[in-house]
């Protein structure tokens, strides 16, 4: 019988380790934000990542959650309302 480990992954704003399950996946492609569809490299939210980010955010984690999309993004858009939108649409 195989050995069956659970697969973690790192959420990109809070930088703490998950079950993948657990987790709200996300891609770029074709320069757009969208939720994972099988295709690309993609990157994770947390639950209370993305509920801080559809709540009050400091200017500062603002700030730093507009640097970690451009980075995963390689693009200089407002990728921070496009998050948004998403994640009240997966809530």
């Amino acid at each position: 019988m195989p050995n069956l480990k659970n697969i973690t992954r790192t959420c990109v704003f809070c930088r703490k380790k998950f079950e993948q399950k657990e987790l709200i996946r996300l891609v770029f492609k074709d320069n757009d934000l969208i939720l994972f569809n099988y295709h690309g490299r993609s990157f994770y939210f947390c639950n209370s990542c993305s509920t801080k980010i559809l709540g009050e955010m400091k200017k500062k984690e603002y700030k730093r959650l507009d640097n970690i999309l451009k980075k995963e993004c390689k693009g200089n858009q407002d990728y921070v309302t496009k998050l948004k939108e998403i994640l009240t649409y997966v809530r």
